[in-house]
């Protein structure tokens, strides 16, 4: 052996150390994998049952699925980032094919700062960007990207200041107003197509409002933390305002892409109500869906408020609940715990032993709408069996009476539960196909696991696709965008791990790639 072998073999070996760090650094950080052409899994007619139908039952498809993994489809490819903490917030397409997702990432201290990541169309990462403002804390779950034509974007997000106020004593109702205002702003971020940075624009709600505030009279904001919604080519913000000596009602906004205010109008007719959503007809028109909370003989009461609303934000009709859907009775002065007598406290723990005696009983579980079709005139909803059982119902119902149209029972065996079906979320295809997820949770093992599992039905009611996620020990935030015939999905999984006597929760970002065709 030369000197010139004796000097080489520990430089090769530098080398190949090097090279097995940096894989094992980016296989912690990202990985994908691809599957050429996956062949989707044909859904047979043994699959989807056909049941018989009651006496007056009118169904267009009444049907039990009884799940099996055989009939999942595999993905195209996968992506995982592993983080300390996170959670998913948006999915959007760019014009050149890429995919952008905002997430939250967090430390142990639960510090969470908003982190921009953009895969290309094999699922690969392209970029990956965190939006750091330490004086500012960014709510991304109202965000709009409005991707451009040369490969770039723009982002619209809310966020509160940490410095804000009005240093000087005045009582003013402008210094009111403004202090409140002040502490939520606007920002427009402009991204270019290289996403190697971007150029901020902000407006505070006090830039934007209170001048048209005070010029209509009012005098009181109680929160300036408005709901912002993205409706077409508008942003659209409502929120409440009172008058002196009056209650607050409710007002809607329109800003253009430039954060200027076009239009704002009042509601005077619907008092102490909380604007909860936006959407639009097919006529161009604004449906406003909202709760009034009332008081009244020392009883709270919460009812429905449902408006209509042209484009020039003038009321057109209104299909309010004329009763309220909760009320609770305080009374008008409730009794402190002191003043309970002897007499009343042995009764209180007679009815507390009659309690403890009482069989247990199952509770009933509930009925959740997740999508409404405007253009259809129906809805879709799923039915619990029981809270936490394995089986429910997903229904397609008529929305003027409710009349159900298709009743398709999912059944899953006996040590899975559907926990969270207020989580489901679908949507439709252009060619009638409805898609939506259900989360489902293995109890089988040591430890249970949890998945999504997302179906595809075509126009007539029957199953074309059905997709499952691996399972962990925890899974959230999942959400699904269509993309030229393919589904993108996306989620937050965690496991538990007992390390040094504390237990670790380390979360994984993941987004998965399936063929809906």
């Amino acid at each position: 052996m030369n000197y010139k072998t004796i000097l080489f073999r520990p430089l090769l070996l530098s080398f190949f150390l090097i090279q097995i760090s940096c894989k094992k650094e980016n296989a912690q950080n990202t990985a994908a994998t691809t599957i050429e052409e996956p062949i989707p899994v044909v859904v047979d007619k043994t699959y989807q049952i056909d049941e018989k139908q009651d006496g007056n039952e009118r169904l267009e498809v009444k049907s039990v699925i009884k799940f099996s993994k055989e009939y999942n489809s595999p993905s195209i490819w996968q992506f995982d980032l592993d983080m300390k903490k996170a959670g998913l917030r948006v999915i959007n397409e760019l014009q050149n094919g890429n995919i952008l997702y905002l997430i939250e990432e967090g430390d142990e201290k639960y510090n969470y700062t908003p982190v921009l990541l953009i895969l290309n169309k094999q699922g690969v990462q392209v970029a990956k960007q965190k939006l750091i403002d330490s004086k500012s804390k960014y709510n991304l779950f109202n965000t709009l990207v409005l991707p451009d034509n040369q490969g770039g974007f723009t982002i619209y997000a809310k966020k509160e200041s940490k410095s804000y106020g009005n240093s000087e004593k005045d009582n003013t109702d402008e210094a009111r107003m403004r202090a409140v205002l002040i502490r939520f702003q606007l920002d427009k971020m402009k991204f270019d197509s290289k996403y190697s940075g971007y150029k901020t624009e902000s407006k505070s709600m006090a830039d934007i409002f209170l001048k048209p505030l005070l010029e209509k009279g009012f005098s009181n904001i109680s929160k300036g933390d408005f709901l912002l919604q993205y409706i077409q080519d508008k942003i659209v913000i409502s929120g409440k305002a009172s008058k002196p000596n009056q209650d607050e009602i409710p007002f809607v906004a329109i800003l253009d892409y430039n954060l200027n205010l076009l239009k704002m109008n009042f509601f005077d007719g619907y008092p102490e109500t909380e604007i909860d959503a936006i959407s639009l007809t097919a006529n161009g028109n604004f449906y406003v869906e909202g709760t009034e909370n009332s008081a009244a003989d020392g009883s709270y009461y919460s009812t429905h408020k449902r408006f209509m609303l042209n484009a020039n934000l003038e009321l057109l009709s209104d299909t309010s609940d004329k009763e309220p859907y909760y009320s609770f009775y305080r009374g008008p002065s409730a009794p402190d715990v002191e003043e309970e007598t002897e007499d009343e406290t042995a009764s209180t723990a007679g009815e507390s032993t009659k309690e403890e005696t009482t069989e247990p009983t199952v509770e009933k579980g509930s009925s959740v709408i997740f999508y409404t079709d405007k253009a259809d005139k129906t809805y879709f909803s799923l039915k619990e069996k029981a809270i936490n059982s394995s089986e429910v119902v997903f229904e397609k119902s008529r929305s003027k009476d409710s009349t159900a149209l298709w009743k398709i029972k999912l059944v899953f065996p006996g040590h899975y539960e559907v926990p969270f079906t207020n989580s489901t979320k679908g949507f439709k295809r252009a060619n009638g196909d409805f898609v939506f997820y259900l989360y489902i949770r293995d109890t089988s093992g040591e430890q249970d696991r949890s998945s999504a599992v997302v179906y595809v039905f075509n126009k007539e009611g029957r199953l074309k696709r059905q997709f499952e996620t691996s399972g962990y020990f925890g899974i959230t935030d999942f959400e699904m965008k269509e993309s030229e015939g393919k589904l993108i999905t996306a989620f937050i999984s965690y496991d538990a791990n007992y390390v040094n006597k504390e237990w670790q929760y380390p979360h994984t970002f993941r987004s998965i790639l399936y063929s809906l065709e």
